[in-house]
């Protein structure tokens, strides 16, 4: 069989033939449950926002969390694609699955790419995301300058992590299952191997875009995916990509004032200015925005993700979740104080699961969760 390699230069020829189109999955594809969401999506622009929530262990322990203070659970669960590399623990992507097919509710998925930090000796390396410049005690130093250069180890590598990407959405596709799909996150940091670097800052633009452009182009156009809504989250004008190949815009974003609900309007504002008209959405938080902020100041993010642990709830010294007299998780105050998250799952512009039109009803979730006091 003839191996498939990306070819720059025509395919954004290609990508330019087509007219930028808001309204269309970029996709052309997609399937009729993924155009299905994608409607949904739009047809809530600006009117209303998903109620999310990103997960790791699977005690899922977040759940705990909102379903005793707002009687609900989250409409849109994010997993990540991390354990595809290096297996640590329970199977995301099986669990994701689950709660699809059981529920109905909507799926994201995000990718901490795990690169060995030896491309020679990879089965004897560190493996990370971390780039080697961070003070994380993990860390690589694998090259994405070398990653989208054909012939090199770190691109065989890279092409061989992408189709391993492409089988594990596939089994989202054979369920009928749509994915938000949310490689290469957060590229205009330095954190990750894939994001622009300080030391060579236009190599590493130019090199994330023809890695986005991999990815791509691999799962559209090689394994032809039918089931993915692509999420660009490079977060920066200097890290844009093509807009005919993302149908969302996403933000991070983790603030570092206190009780901060704020509706984070100048980010939105611009990230809006980047989305060629696109969606755009805050796609992970630490404070959930104020449903009444972001309405007031037009701050319309599809659906707002929190991240995981102690975002939610409380952890020990050595961060080992606590639970109170009833064994239920503690709340984080720092991030959910008082009311807080009653308020905003109450508010009318939220869409929580039981509000979600895809719901299909209580009896389908764990048993814990099939009744509430606050029915």
């Amino acid at each position: 069989m003839q191996e498939y390699i990306t070819d720059f230069d025509k395919l954004i020829s290609d990508l330019n033939k087509r007219p930028v189109d808001a309204d269309r999955l970029v996709s052309k594809q997609a399937d009729a449950n993924t155009v299905r969401l994608f409607d949904y999506l739009k047809s809530i622009r600006g009117k209303k926002h998903i109620a999310g929530q990103q997960y790791l262990q699977s005690s899922e322990l977040e759940d705990d969390v909102y379903f005793a203070e707002t009687g609900d659970l989250p409409a849109m669960r994010g997993y990540d694609l991390m354990d595809m590399d290096k297996k640590k623990g329970d199977d995301q992507v099986a669990r994701a699955i689950k709660w699809a097919k059981d529920t109905g509710c909507i799926i994201t998925m995000c990718w901490h790419w795990y690169a060995p930090d030896n491309i020679d000796e990879p089965e004897h390396s560190v493996w990370s995301f971390y780039y080697k410049t961070t003070s994380y005690n993990h860390k690589t130093s694998f090259d994405m300058l070398k990653a989208v250069e054909y012939g090199t180890k770190e691109y065989a590598f890279a092409v061989s992590r992408i189709d391993k990407a492409a089988a594990e959405l596939k089994k989202f596709e054979e369920e009928g299952i749509p994915v938000l799909f949310r490689p290469l996150h957060e590229a205009n940091g330095a954190w990750f191997w894939w994001g622009k670097r300080k030391d060579d800052p236009q190599a590493c633009i130019d090199a994330y875009r023809k890695l986005w452009y991999m990815i791509f182009d691999r799962i559209e156009n090689y394994h032809k995916l039918t089931n993915i809504i692509w999420v660009w989250n490079g977060q920066d004008k200097d890290m844009t990509v093509h807009p005919n190949t993302f149908d969302i815009a996403g933000d991070d974003i983790y603030s570092e004032k206190e009780d901060d609900h704020t509706s984070q309007k100048e980010r939105f504002d611009y990230i809006s200015s980047l989305s060629c008209g696109k969606l755009v959405t805050l796609s992970e938080c630490g404070y959930i925005p104020s449903p009444a902020e972001m309405r007031r100041d037009g701050a319309g993010w599809l659906w707002w993700l929190p991240w995981w642990g102690s975002f939610v709830y409380d952890v020990d010294e050595i961060w080992k979740p606590v639970f109170d007299d009833n064994n239920l998780p503690v709340k984080n105050e720092k991030y959910m104080k008082g009311s807080f998250l009653s308020d905003a799952f109450a508010d009318e512009d939220c869409v929580t699961l039981s509000r979600l039109p895809f719901f299909k009803g209580r009896e389908t979730l764990p048993e814990k969760f099939r009744k509430s006091d606050k029915e």
